[in-house]
C-alpha cells in the first residue's frame, strides 16, 4: 500500500512538472511612447526615445532593444522610470510609411523579460 503512494506522489509530481513547464513564460506588459510620434525619414532629428512605465531600478540596461536595435542610453526620468534613446538613423533603417509599430525589450533585473509597442508615423522628405 505505501508502494502505491510513493509511485502515484511520483507521478503526481511528474506531471505537476510538466503542467509547470508548459505554461507560457511571464512576460511583463509596459506601456511606451516614443517620441518624435512622426518620424520623417532622411529627416532632422539624431535620437528616437521611447518613454516607459517601468522603473528604471527594475531593468537591466544593457538588455533594453527596440526592434532588435540596442539603445545607445538608458536612464531614469524624473519618477524613476525607464527611458532609452535610440540613433535615429538605426530606426529609420527599419521602418516603412505611413506608419510602423515598433516594439520595446528588455530583462528585469530577476530575469524576467517586459514588452511594449507604439506606433509612429514614418513620412518621407520630399527633396526640392
Amino acid at each position: 500500500m505505501s508502494r502505491t503512494i510513493v509511485v502515484v506522489a511520483v507521478i503526481a509530481l511528474v506531471l505537476a512538472s510538466a503542467a509547470f513547464a508548459a505554461v507560457a513564460p511571464v512576460v511583463i506588459p509596459v506601456e511606451v511612447q516614443l517620441s518624435p510620434a512622426a518620424l520623417v525619414l532622411d529627416g532632422p532629428g539624431v535620437w528616437v526615445t521611447a518613454h516607459t512605465d517601468i522603473r528604471y531600478s527594475a531593468v537591466i540596461g544593457a538588455s533594453v532593444e527596440l526592434k532588435g536595435i540596442s539603445a545607445t542610453s538608458v536612464f531614469a526620468d524624473d519618477r524613476g522610470y525607464l527611458v532609452a534613446k535610440f540613433r535615429q538613423a538605426a530606426v529609420e533603417a527599419i521602418v516603412a510609411p505611413p506608419c510602423d509599430t515598433l516594439t520595446l525589450t528588455g530583462l528585469t533585473v530577476d530575469g524576467v523579460p517586459f514588452e511594449g509597442s507604439d506606433t509612429i508615423r514614418v513620412m518621407v522628405c520630399k527633396k526640392k
